[in-house]
């Protein structure tokens, strides 16, 4: 019978001893998650990057993108053309006004301003995709095919440190 109390009271010990060491170990699992999110987040702050993705759309005669503005880094545009003929995309850095580069013509000189980089012509309906690194400042959107850019195929764009 003795052997029994003494079972049974060891029992009851390692209970809350393996209580009290789970609760330790899950405390330092959660530490650790937490320790490699707070340097994660460092590193990335640290270094300036962002990365950022904008939704768009063309058709006659408009471009539209998810958001106005974005964070200095890389930013990827996701684009479909929702018209019913052929539509390119452009990103320029400039400080002209939105709709205001001087047209030469049908469309406005791509030498002119600085073209950061662009989807060339796409088909109706199909969906493109175009990643690139800005700084901040004051950029359009645009579509430069003859008479596009000048029948409103664009919109204003900025990035922000």
């Amino acid at each position: 019978m003795a052997d029994t109390q003494s079972g049974q009271g060891a029992r009851q010990t390692a209970g809350p001893i393996a209580l009290l060491a789970f609760i330790a170990l899950t405390a330092l699992v959660v530490s650790i998650m937490a320790l490699v999110v707070a340097l994660a987040n460092r590193n990335h702050v640290a270094t300036g990057t962002a990365h950022t993705s904008i939704m768009g759309s063309e058709k006659e005669w408009e471009v539209r993108a998810s958001a106005s503005q974005a964070k200095t880094g890389e930013v990827t545009f996701t684009v479909k053309n929702e018209g019913t003929i052929g539509h390119e995309f452009l990103v320029v850095r400039t400080d002209i006004a939105p709709g205001k580069i001087p047209i030469d013509g049908d469309h406005f000189s791509e030498d002119a301003v600085e073209v950061v980089d662009e989807i060339g012509e796409f088909a109706a309906g199909a969906t493109e995709t175009l990643t690139v690194t800005l700084a901040p400042g004051k950029y359009q959107l645009v579509c430069n095919l003859p008479t596009h850019y000048g029948n409103g195929m664009f919109t204003g764009f900025e990035v922000t440190a």
